[in-house]
Parts: C-alpha cells; structure tokens; sequence
C-alpha cells in the first residue's frame, strides 16, 4: 500500500519573487525633461485661459463705453477690432467686406488725415463731423493715436470718437438765444421810430385816398399800402415782446385761409418776374398768434423774390397736414403737426451763409438793402410756437423753408378731417 502524503507546498504556482529594490530609473526626477515638459504645458494652458479672461473682460468693458473704439492696421487702415457702439453707427460687422477698411465705411476729410498723422508717430485729436453710409451726418470729437512695437514701429492705430451731435445742437440753440436777447435789448428804440415811420406812411396814404376817386386804379394799391402798414405795426408789437413772448393772445384760427391771404398779397407786391404758387390743404386751423405768422410768411416770401432777382422765378408755398408717425419727404413726425414749405428758384446759399441766416443783424444784402432782421423774426416766432424749422439750401438751386407747427390737442379733430 502506498503512503499517503501530505502537500505542504504554498497555493501559488510559484514561489514568491525574492526582493529586488528599484533602480533610478523608476523614480520621476524634477530635473526630468518630460515632466518639465508637463509643468510648461500646463504653465502655458493657464496663462492663455487668463489671457482670454481678461481679454473678454477687457471687450466687455468697451461695449459699455458710450464711444466709439476701433483699432486699425496701420498699414492699410483695417478694422483688427470695433466694439458696440461702432456697429450701431457704422454697421454690424457681419456686413462689412473681408479686411473691411474704416475709412469706406464714412465720408470725413479729417479723419483721414488724422490716420496718416498717426501712422507717422503722431497722436491726432479734434472736432469734425462725418456722414455714414445711411446718409446721418455726425459731429464727434475724437483722437487717433499709434501703438507702437518694442523697437518702435507704428503697428496699429487706435480709434475714439464722441457723438457730440445733441451737444453743439444745444449749444447752437443757446448762442441763437442769447442773440434774441440782444435783439429786445434793442427792440424798444428800434420799434419807436418803426412806429413813426409807418405812422407817415399812413397818413399820407389816407390824404391821397380823399384826392382820388373811388374808382380810380390807385384805390386798391392805397388799400395794400394800408394793409401792409397795419401789418408793419403789429410786427412793430412783435419786436417789443420778441423775448418776452407769451401764448395768451393765441387764438384759434384759419392757417390756409392766412396763407391763401398773404400768397395774394405777395403776388400783388412782389416784382412782375415772380410767379407765386401755392398748394394748400383747406380747412387746417391751429392755435398761435397770426400776425406773427403772417410776418412769418411775408418775410421768407420776399427774401425769396430778391433771391431770385434779376431773372425772376416762382416762388411756392404748401401747406400739408401730417399725422402722427407719418413720413413727410425727409422728416418723420411723431406728433399731429402742420407743414409749411416756402421754396425759391433763385440763387441758394453756401453751407457758411446757411448756418448765420438766423442771426440777428445778419445779412447778405449791400449796406442800406436790408437790416438783416427778418430771418431772426421768423425763427423766434417758430419757436415761440413749439414749432422748428429746417433749411434746405445749394448755390444755384434755391432755398427751402420747412416750417412745422404743432396742433393744439383740441383742434385735432379737425385736422384728421382736413
């Protein structure tokens, strides 16, 4: 019989290895290229995720900047970067061509050369005005200033402009005030002996009306120059509360009727080589004084007709309703108003002449022609409607005068039913 044995031998196929301590190899030494690979790697990884940081911080901070910032290539002037506010004036960014260049986007002289002062090292800064594409005109002041490299080359040129458009409105407004203060100051020895004159003027109309039959031809030019002085003394009034005007002597009353009134007494008065037209809405009635927009029509009736002299002309005056939220030519209304347009063919203004044609004592005329007065007259009365008024002018094209005038709530009804 064979023996029984018993396997004393360990459950692991085989024995256990003996101990061996690692080599050098297996340890990761801080002097090892690889892991100073990793550490760069991920040196690089965070400083370009700060860079981005800040760069989105940075274009976030300049959309909020009420100006406009543009950075350009200084070589050929492209937008590298714009923020908010450019693409709202200038257009988004979606529509602009590839590499689109800053200076196709706008008309501006001095911008332009602004750009070529700052490509050669030297920061610009000034006032101008510049017209989009979408024709708005703009007046901004800004700067142009060069970023330069380490060695010093001029590599891009940083863009910032202001709209300052409301702002020199404003100020427009307060100088054309502060001359209509001027001219009160003045008003009361002026309107004096305005008074005496036309006081002559009439007097000596009425002793020829006893002379003179009444049915002589001479009968209705007495009835005219009466007319008109009773008209020359209420504009003498005028003058005198010219910048103390109220509205509580404002009626309600006949505009087209005042119109088709004063187009006749023009076309009787003015010289033979002037034909007045006139295409006028009926039955428009507002709230105002109409002697003084009598005064209105008569005075840009007559600089028309000396205009258009020695050749002669028409002179055409509409009259139109615009309701609310209506397009009228070139305006948009947002309120119920009247238009008034008083357009000549005669010989127009330069830009310069246009922008002093309101002020006080301004004119155009030879000395002793004209007191320069009559445009001031018109644009005080305007305003001291609620009303403003545009100007449309080219040398050798005419003049245009656009008056608007707002309608009093309770007249209205009428007005939509015109």
């Amino acid at each position: 019989m064979g023996t029984n044995q018993v396997d004393h031998s360990s459950r692991h196929p085989s024995p256990l290895p003996t101990h061996r301590p690692f080599g050098p190899g297996k340890y990761a030494s801080l002097s090892d290229s690889r892991y100073r690979e990793s550490v760069a790697v991920a040196k690089d990884v965070r400083e370009k995720r700060q860079l981005e940081e800040t760069s989105n911080r940075l274009s976030s901070a300049l959309d909020q900047v009420m100006e406009v910032i543009a950075i350009l290539d200084a070589g050929n002037g492209a937008i590298i970067y714009s923020n908010a506010l450019f693409a709202q004036i200038f257009g988004q960014p979606s529509h602009w061509a590839p590499k689109q260049m800053f200076m196709d986007l706008f008309e501006c002289r001095i911008l332009a050369t602004a750009l070529e002062q700052a490509r050669s090292g030297q920061a610009w800064t000034g006032r101008s005005s510049l017209k989009t594409l979408a024709g708005k005109t703009i007046t901004f002041e800004g700067t142009v200033s060069p970023v330069r490299t380490v060695e010093g080359t001029v590599e891009s040129l940083v863009v910032r402009l202001r709209d300052i458009t409301l702002e020199v409105e404003k100020d427009r407004h307060l100088r054309q005030a502060q001359k209509m203060d001027a001219l009160g100051a003045v008003a009361g020895g002026m309107a004096h002996d305005f008074n005496n004159l036309i006081g002559a003027i009439l007097n000596a109309a009425e002793l020829i009306e006893v002379q003179v039959g009444p049915d002589s031809p001479i009968q209705r030019k007495l009835e005219i120059i009466q007319q008109v002085g009773g008209r020359a003394r209420e504009l003498s009034a005028q003058i005198l509360n010219f910048s103390r005007r109220t509205d509580d002597t404002w009626i309600p009353f006949d505009l087209t009727g005042l119109v088709t009134e004063v187009a006749s007494l023009l076309q009787a008065t003015l010289p033979k080589n002037v034909e007045v037209r006139n295409d006028l809405a009926q039955g428009i009635r507002i709230l105002g004084d109409p002697s003084q927009l009598h005064q209105v029509i008569m005075n840009l009736g007559i600089n028309g007709s000396q205009a258009m002299q020695p050749d002669g002309g028409v002179l055409s005056i509409h009259l139109q309703p615009a309701e609310a939220g209506r397009r009228v030519g070139d305006q948009s209304f947002l309120e119920p108003c009247v238009l008034l347009t008083i357009e000549d063919t005669g010989c127009g203004m330069d830009p310069l002449t246009m922008e002093r044609i309101f002020e006080p004592f301004f004119t155009t005329k030879e000395l002793g022609q004209g007191t320069g007065l009559g445009l001031s007259v018109v644009y005080g009365i305007v305003h001291g409607h609620g009303g403003n008024l545009q100007v449309a002018s080219e040398p050798g094209k005419g003049s245009s005068f656009k008056i608007r005038l707002p309608v009093h709530p309770d007249l209205r009804k009428g007005l939509a039913t015109a």
